[in-house]
């Protein structure tokens, strides 16, 4: 079908372990249209953020068809998948995964720098994005300066970085309190209908899951529509 941003068809994917394979994606499939916003639950353990992974093209599917924007990601080499990666992915994660060392502004820099921007236009890149996140005011402040809703909104600068198509968080609320929840989940759902991206949101949260138009539950390996 045209317009899908993530196409998904019999994928299966299973850990190795002494014991044999562990299966832990059974013949998955998914379609997600180019702007959607899908969440995605599950007990632990069910294999969400495996499957962000190969969504992302973290690593290769070993059975079955991955698409991003028309891109089929088999046989891609460990270099085309970051390539594929830095072109086209933005990644949020529930442990920011900012580096210490560096500023808000330097943290979103590097990201930019990843992609070739030149420099005055990384520059100009990073002022626009954390001012996007509200942000501005804190750029020369490292992540122990921050708080845990400030990190998160520099993570998602960051993610924005590369002008992403896809945009997988993967529960990216874990570590915050309620109201800067609810900032950085607001930020996260603006992205389709701001910077055309569609996202794929992981989460416990039931509540946070149902505000996604597209809402899908993993568990026994498969993808099931979620309950109302």
């Amino acid at each position: 079908m045209a317009g899908a941003a993530v196409r998904v068809e019999g994928l299966t994917h299973r850990f190795p372990t002494r014991r044999g394979p562990l299966p832990v994606l059974e013949s998955v499939e998914l379609e997600i249209a180019a702007g959607g916003y899908a969440s995605l639950m599950g007990p632990s353990g069910a294999g969400k953020s495996t499957l962000l992974s190969l969504i992302g093209g973290l690593e290769p599917a070993q059975h079955g068809t991955v698409e991003v924007g028309g891109d089929r990601l088999a046989g891609l080499s460990r270099d085309g998948l970051a390539a594929f990666r830095r072109r086209t992915v933005g990644f949020v994660f529930q442990h920011f995964g900012l580096l210490e060392a560096l500023t808000a502004a330097e943290n979103v820099a590097l990201a930019c720098a990843l992609t070739g921007t030149p420099r005055p236009e990384r520059r100009r890149r990073t002022r626009e994005l954390l001012a996007a996140v509200a942000l501005a005011e804190r750029a020369e402040h490292r992540p122990a300066e921050l708080s845990g809703g400030e990190r998160q909104r520099v993570a998602i600068a960051r993610a924005l970085a590369n002008r992403p198509r896809l945009v997988l968080a993967d529960e990216p609320t874990g570590n915050l309190d309620d109201d800067s929840t609810m900032r950085v989940m607001g930020l996260l759902e603006s992205l389709p209908a701001e910077h055309g991206c569609t996202l794929v949101l992981v989460t416990h949260d039931r509540s946070l899951a149902a505000r996604a138009a597209l809402r899908l539950e993993l568990h026994d390996r498969r993808l099931h529509a979620a309950a109302a």
